[in-house]
């Protein structure tokens, strides 16, 4: 191996994530006969960690206060990884390839949830500029075999870069120092790190990607807010804006003043043990799953929404009568083709009102919405979804 870097910074690192057991994509049977090809690799990542914990088992015995034996327990190894929203892939859906079935049916938490997924982390020479200027494989890899992933969190804030953030979670993870057999990351794997990397254009037929996702790239002609939002008109797509067309024109402007907008859900897997075996033999996601969607905004006039002991009187001659809430939709879109579907059975939980105290700043309210089981993530070149997009 060549001489070790004297630090690891982020222009030496690469990630990359494929079907388990994945091979390369030209039929070899190691990666330096095909290489995870570029298409494995994930694009405008901003963080990657693991954590590893052994959960030893002490046994003890009558006659003596020392530890009879300390068993080790199988290992967890949890991963998480970051990226910007840049019209790249979705680390979500590199990690869940092999679902079957079209559209939601096939898209949705469940069938997405039973798929597992290799990550490998490459450490490049430092001295490159980028990891594409290697001549060689990676000099050190981490490679987990077998991750499932355990939760998935997508922020767009009025300040900053939409944001997806996925934690996985296994049993196996490889440091890998030599190559023999190509067992690491090669440099065609990572040739398009070659310093003229840049957010992909997409070519989406209704808009252009707009490169890396800002505010301005939040679709609200083409978004359901749920109507307990204040400023919010009616429940149809668009009605977040002051007036809306078959056209979804946002020229009117915008009648709800949003801030920021996050998704998360945790899958909270079990193991499954079997005698004969020591590691799990399935890590299902444990159902019920909760999805959460927290949304703030500016007020310009309160929250108004209100609380009765003995629920809202305009929900008296609907399914919701002696309730304060209702069922709603949310559906988000991006410009560079991305959109979420939470469903139509989003209940508002709470809601919060403050700010603008007398050190300044403006009063915003937040509202957090939950449902179970029903996160639909969607990509406009893969499928079509819902009624939007």
């Amino acid at each position: 191996m060549a001489d070790p870097n004297s630090r690891i910074f982020y222009a030496c690192q690469a990630v990359g994530i494929a079907d388990m057991g994945h091979a390369g994509t030209a039929g070899g049977s190691t990666l330096a006969s095909s290489g995870w090809a570029t298409d494995k690799m994930v694009h405008g990542v901003q963080a990657v960690g693991t954590t590893t914990t052994f959960n030893p088992e002490q046994a003890f015995e009558l006659g003596q206060v020392e530890i009879y034996e300390n068993v080790e327990g199988t290992p967890d190894v949890e991963l998480t990884l970051s990226k910007i929203i840049d019209g790249y892939p979705l680390i979500y859906h590199m990690a869940t390839t092999g679902v079957a079935g079209a559209l939601a049916a096939g898209s949705g938490l469940v069938n997405r949830s039973k798929q597992r997924c290799d990550v490998r982390i490459g450490i490049f020479p430092e001295e490159n500029n980028n990891v594409a200027g290697a001549a060689d494989a990676a000099q050190v890899e981490v490679f987990c075999s077998g991750m499932f992933v355990s939760s998935i969190g997508y922020t767009f804030p009025v300040d900053g870069f939409a944001e997806e953030s996925v934690t996985f979670v296994g049993n196996n993870k490889q440091w890998l120092t030599t190559d023999a057999g190509g067992r690491k990351l090669q440099s065609l794997s990572v040739a398009n790190f070659d310093g003229d990397d840049s957010p992909l254009a997409l070519g989406i037929p209704t808009s252009p990607s707009g490169g890396v996702q800002r505010r301005e790239d939040f679709l609200m002609q083409h978004c359901i807010i749920p109507a307990s939002v204040r400023g919010v008109i009616g429940t149809g797509v668009g009605n977040g804006l002051n007036a809306h067309d078959s056209t979804f024109n946002p020229a009117s402007g915008n009648a709800v003043h949003l801030q920021n907008v996050s998704i998360n859900t945790d899958f909270s897997r079990e193991d499954i043990l079997e005698l004969g075996r020591k590691t799990p033999y399935y890590r299902p996601a444990n159902f019920p799953i909760e999805v959460t969607c927290e949304i703030e905004a500016v007020t310009t006039s309160g929250d108004f929404v209100f609380a009765y002991e003995e629920g809202n009187p305009a929900l008296y001659t609907s399914t919701s009568s002696g309730d304060n809430t209702s069922e709603e939709n949310i559906f988000i879109r991006l410009r560079g083709g991305h959109a979420w579907d939470l469903g139509a059975k989003n209940r508002l939980t709470s809601v919060s009102y403050g700010g603008g105290d007398a050190t300044g700043g403006n009063v915003t309210t937040s509202y957090s919405y939950t449902n179970f089981n029903d996160l639909d993530v969607q990509f406009e070149g893969d499928y079509i979804g819902f009624n939007s997009i």
